[in-house]
């Protein structure tokens, strides 16, 4: 099997985000279809940094997750994550060239290469002439429009970048209709495939040992006759909107949260300290968010903005949890209102906490099991990478000799 390079701006595993998880199911999925693949991080977290200069870890068998973490790119990298800025800065390195030393040796021994959103550019070099694809996760200018001021100072940049994309990439695993249809609008060769890689998740991730759920639970002070409502999230302006508004409607109706017993559990970087208040549970970042699956009753997705398909909502299915999201939250899905989802309306909150608590447990999970059962074929990672590589040529096995 071609051995493929996964290249990264951030250290993935434990994946604590949406956009981690992308790129670790995708990984995962990859390997397990056979294929060798080396996942190299451009830079590190926090807490990486202080010792080596590389770190390299075993995910899996076939799958090997190599972090550079030199002190010149780390440093930059929290500087200007301080200041608000986004990744460019590591564009600009990499289209010029500017690279680790390791960084070109596993461009050497790839067969093919991926590049983890547009941040990460083909590099100049003799690896060029190798099929080289980029991993989409959503039309990253229209994120930047949402963003800081700084963010949205960098929109028409993305934009363009964005636009060259069909030109500097063999193709492009889109992830939904709005990104595959702007890169084929800009692609003057039509020679494109394109295919539709959408947000999956690797369903064995969500099942939970016994005892998880209770040993959580009574971490976080949680009572058995509680329900418990998980928002995930990690600090981008949709999540950061959408959290604002469920604060404040979580102050304004304590009193009826707290008669119908139930608690908001809200878990990420999109809370940037951990925290208490009433029926409000903040955890802040936290290494793996996994866990907070097992101690939840329903997954909340409160969002009215953004671009591609929210992660977290193949998140809940996959853990077997009642879905409540908005109507734009299930953009991108085949979800029905009613049948696979309670609708949130950010107008009446309450209406859909109600519905959630009319029913017993094991309703929800005879329900819940029927919607994994009807979209697993849209959500199950795997799959849907076989699907999508079927169709590229240069993912084919090389062939004997």
């Amino acid at each position: 099997m071609k051995k493929i390079l996964l290249i990264t701006s951030y250290r993935i595993f434990p994946p604590q985000t949406g956009g981690h998880i992308r790129t670790a199911v995708t990984a995962k999925a990859l390997a397990r279809l056979g294929y060798p693949v080396h996942l190299y991080c451009f830079a590190g977290r926090q807490e990486d940094y202080g010792g080596a200069s590389q770190k390299r870890e075993g995910i899996e068998p076939n799958l090997v997750q190599q972090t550079h973490l030199g002190l010149g790119i780390g440093l930059t990298q929290a500087v200007l994550r301080r200041l608000g800025y986004p990744r460019h800065w590591q564009h600009a390195l990499m289209r010029r060239g500017w690279v680790p030393a390791t960084l070109k040796a596993a461009l050497r021994e790839a067969d093919l290469v991926i590049s983890d959103m547009p941040y990460c550019p083909p590099i100049p070099g003799p690896w060029r002439d190798k099929p080289w694809f980029l991993l989409s996760h959503n039309l990253e200018f229209r994120l930047l429009e949402l963003g800081s001021a700084r963010e949205r100072g960098l929109v028409a940049w993305m934009r363009a970048v964005e636009r060259e994309v069909p030109k500097t990439f063999t193709d492009v695993l889109t992830c939904a209709e709005e990104d595959r249809d702007f890169f084929r609008a800009h692609d003057p060769s039509g020679s494109l495939k394109l295919p539709i890689l959408r947000a999956g998740v690797d369903p064995a991730m969500y099942r939970f040992p016994a005892g998880m759920r209770e040993t959580l639970r009574r971490s976080l002070g949680i009572e058995e006759d509680e329900r418990v409502v998980l928002f995930t999230g990690s600090r981008f302006a949709p999540n950061i909107e959408s959290l604002e508004s469920l604060l404040a409607f979580a102050r304004r109706e304590a009193a009826e949260l707290t008669r119908l017993k139930i608690r908001l559990l809200l878990v990420g970087s999109m809370c940037a300290t951990p925290s208490q208040e009433g029926r409000v549970i903040i955890t802040g970042r936290v290494e793996e968010v996994l866990p907070y699956f097992a101690a939840a009753d329903a997954g909340l997705n409160p969002v009215i903005t953004g671009s591609g398909a929210n992660v977290k909502l193949f998140e809940y299915m996959a853990a077997r949890l009642p879905v409540i999201s908005t109507h734009f939250g299930v953009r991108g899905t085949a979800l029905q209102p009613g049948v696979d989802y309670v609708v949130y309306d950010r107008e009446q909150p309450l209406v859909a906490l109600k519905a959630l608590v009319a029913k017993r447990r094991d309703e929800w999970a005879e329900a819940t099991e029927a919607v994994w059962q009807r979209h697993r074929s849209g959500i199950d990672i795997e799959e849907l990478v076989r699907d999508a590589i079927a169709v590229l040529p240069d993912f084919q096995a090389r062939a004997a000799h």
